[in-house]
């Protein structure tokens, strides 16, 4: 390697690392804008059922529920509709409900409003797993729009709460209600960044000395190399 090229490398990875440091550079990084800055969480389960797990993501990405309540629980819908069915058996998902065409993009412009009556189009199940836990995208615990909440955009470098969400199931055909928050945790400040920056700078510009060094040196000795073939030849 020349010191040109080691001089270019260094470079490309500085770039590189600018790149995934930048406030906001990560806004796509899991597939949801600016995902990295949100946490979605579970406030609270009620009525609590003994067997009933479920967790989110930090970003809210998607939800796993796992049964080991014995009896059959239900997710809800968008529009009221059965979603999914979890049974000790394993899982069913309606493909002919609204949430199942939904769930396929991370980003929509919008929920359509809770129904005054449940869909009454038939469910159309189709079995997605033996195992009584399943892990799905849902739209109503994270942030959809490729724009940030007005709080969070009049201020992004403080946290704020987005919104109060929850979504409806049924355990032996009996209401539950999981409840959750999602929050923006704040935009990391300019002199944080700095700092970071000029810490990343610091260990490129070691990586560009030692590469410069051994090039440098391989450089001196193919040279006294050649000299000395050069003496013996003589």
């Amino acid at each position: 390697m020349t010191v040109a090229r080691a001089v270019r490398a260094a470079f490309c990875l500085l770039l590189a690392i600018l790149a995934t440091t930048w406030p906001g550079t990560a806004a796509f990084a899991h597939g949801l804008p600016d995902s990295t800055y949100y946490r979605s969480v579970i406030t609270a389960i009620e009525p609590p059922v003994p067997g009933l797990v479920l967790a989110v993501t930090k970003a809210g990405e998607s939800v796993t529920l796992t049964n080991h309540t014995g009896e059959t629980v239900v997710v809800i819908g968008y529009a009221g509709e059965d979603y999914l069915r979890i049974t000790p058996a394993g899982v069913d998902e309606n493909i002919a409900s609204l949430s199942s065409s939904l769930n396929g993009s991370l980003i929509i412009e919008g929920l359509p409003q809770k129904q005054e009556q449940p869909n009454q189009q038939r469910p159309k199940w189709r079995h997605v797993s033996d195992h009584p836990a399943f892990t799905w995208h849902d739209h109503r615990i994270h942030w959809m729009a490729s724009q940030r909440p007005p709080v969070v955009a009049a201020d992004p470098h403080h946290a704020h709460k987005v919104f109060a969400w929850k979504i409806p199931l049924t355990v032996n055909a009996e209401p539950v209600t999981v409840h959750g928050e999602l929050d923006w945790k704040g935009l990391p400040g300019l002199t944080t960044f700095v700092i970071v920056l000029i810490a990343l700078a610091g260990t490129v510009g070691v990586a560009m000395a030692v590469a410069i060094a051994v090039t440098m040196r391989k450089e001196y000795l193919a040279t006294r190399a050649q000299a000395d073939r050069a003496d013996v030849r003589d």
